[in-house]
């Protein structure tokens, strides 16, 4: 046996042999351990690398949106139903305001918006590679079987990226995420991120693999269709901002102890804005 390593074919053998085991262990794995294990591990390696990009962001966009009087914060708060149908938070940078347009759009180009996402990944919210983020408005009119794609954590890059074209809609987008859901490995997982890559050197737009589905949202879809009635679409946009306000003053910051007597004796502006409702701290929560 000495003999037979002491070659380099012999050597080459072992080394593959010992890869190829590797490799195994992680597919067998890969769903119930090493897919969450790899999300914690690259999350936190990018946000450490991309430190200096995030705080140059951060620097900009808080001097930019002081000059403009635009809301100080920096980070904005989505909702999107994640894993097990259960309600999630989601942090982007902002990109809207008035006077930071070309800082917005060079997020937009760039995709740095998304920097923020890179904490809810090593939190457990999201997953680099995932089914794609559904609303609350849009969740409430899957089927049964739909709900199936609830089985993973939404992504970054979901299935269409590998199999999506310039025609698919919703019901072609939700078998992909349940079939994903289903087989979720390995081996998907690296096919659905190299086929992201691609397609961004090769210079296509999310639409060439998103299809319809990039034109409006799920619901608006089924109205246009004429599947579902008015007030049931209503229905279903009321009780998504009903619970979305939820959300949002669950994690709103507290109010400060001197904002009533400040009120009250009329001494500064800022604690007028505080009683009403369009004033600048109803608009800081986000």
């Amino acid at each position: 046996m000495g003999d037979f390593l002491g070659t380099w074919y012999g050597l080459a053998i072992f080394i593959a042999f010992d890869v190829a085991a590797a490799v195994a262990v992680l597919a067998i794995g890969w769903r119930f351990v090493f897919k969450r294990l790899f999300d914690i591990l690259a999350s936190a390696l990018c946000m450490v690398v991309m430190s200096p990009a995030f705080l140059g962001i951060y620097i900009r966009g808080r001097i930019l949106r002081r000059r403009t009087g635009q809301p100080e914060s920096l980070i904005e708060r989505r909702f999107f139903v994640g894993k097990k149908g259960k309600a999630i938070v989601l942090h982007v940078f902002r990109t809207d305001g008035e006077g930071t347009e070309s800082y917005n759009k060079s997020l937009l180009k760039t995709g740095l918006w998304r920097l923020p996402c890179l904490f809810d990944i090593f939190c457990g919210k999201l997953s680099f590679v995932g089914v794609r983020k559904l609303s609350f408005a849009d969740a409430a009119f899957l089927s049964e079987t739909e709900e199936g794609r609830f089985a993973v954590r939404p992504g970054l890059i979901n299935p269409l990226a590998a199999d999506g074209d310039g025609e698919t809609d919703y019901a072609a987008m939700f078998r992909s995420d349940c079939r994903y859901a289903r087989r979720v490995g390995l081996f998907l997982d690296v096919r659905i991120f190299f086929s992201r890559i691609v397609r961004g050197i090769r210079g296509e737009k999310k639409r060439d693999w998103m299809g319809a589905t990039e034109d409006s949202s799920y619901a608006d879809a089924l109205l246009a269709a004429g599947e579902i009635s008015r007030e049931d679409y209503d229905g279903a946009a009321e009780s998504a901002r009903a619970e979305e306000e939820e959300l949002r003053a669950k994690y709103a910051p507290a109010p400060q102890e001197n904002a009533e007597d400040g009120a009250e004796s009329g001494e500064t502006d800022g604690s007028e804005n505080a009683e009403t409702p369009d004033g600048g701290e109803e608009k800081k929560e986000d």
